[in-house]
């Protein structure tokens, strides 16, 4: 089986009907939105694009079944311990820095005392800090500035209780703006770190 071009969530789980299949359903994602799943075997294609719809493999050598809406109850009951375990959505904060510096604007502390309680609500850490600078100044000095703005939002929130080792740095340097902007302008919305917790 083949799975093709999954826009949001979708469950499978092996049957045992006699022999082995795959079932297939499409989910709402977190904020309710449906998107499309192609699941394809070596005979034959069957696209789901609506909420609750399924479709069943037995073979590779087998087209998919035709679809089939479940209810809430039937989605329960064949997948309650897949939802149970499923992991939550990624969460994203944003914080900015004055010009040319890893001086934090002064509505960053909250935000970071956010981020610290998120992290801390989920099962495990695992959390991204990811630098930016705009695009006023030289390339080279923009890169190494979003990594000192990365670094500087790590320590904050080392500072804050979270551990070392699920803090990941990343950084880009001007190369990955909000606000496009000729070479040379500065940008305040470019000046930021973002914080991803999963």
């Amino acid at each position: 089986m083949r799975v093709g071009h999954i826009v949001f969530s979708i469950l499978a789980v092996w049957l045992t009907v006699g022999c082995s299949s795959t079932r297939v359903v499409l989910v709402p994602d977190a904020e309710g939105h449906v998107g499309e799943v192609a699941v394809a075997t070596d005979t034959g294609e069957q696209v789901l694009n609506e909420a609750g719809e399924s479709t069943k493999v037995t073979s590779a050598k087998v087209p998919p079944g035709p679809p089939e809406t479940l209810s809430t109850e039937e989605i329960g009951r064949i997948f309650g311990e897949a939802i149970a375990n499923e992991p939550l959505p990624p969460v994203r904060y944003r914080v900015h820095f004055q010009f040319d510096s890893i001086t934090l604007k002064p509505d960053s502390g909250p935000i970071l005392h956010r981020v610290v309680d998120e992290a801390r609500s989920r099962p495990y850490c695992d959390v991204s800090v990811i630098g930016h600078a705009d695009r006023a100044g030289d390339a080279g000095l923009n890169k190494r500035l979003s990594l000192r703005r990365a670094n500087s939002v790590e320590k904050a929130l080392i500072g804050l209780g979270l551990p070392a080792d699920c803090l990941e740095i990343r950084y880009f340097g001007e190369s990955d703006p909000v606000v496009r902007t000729p070479d040379g302008v500065a940008e305040p919305r470019n000046r930021r770190v973002e914080i991803e917790i999963r």
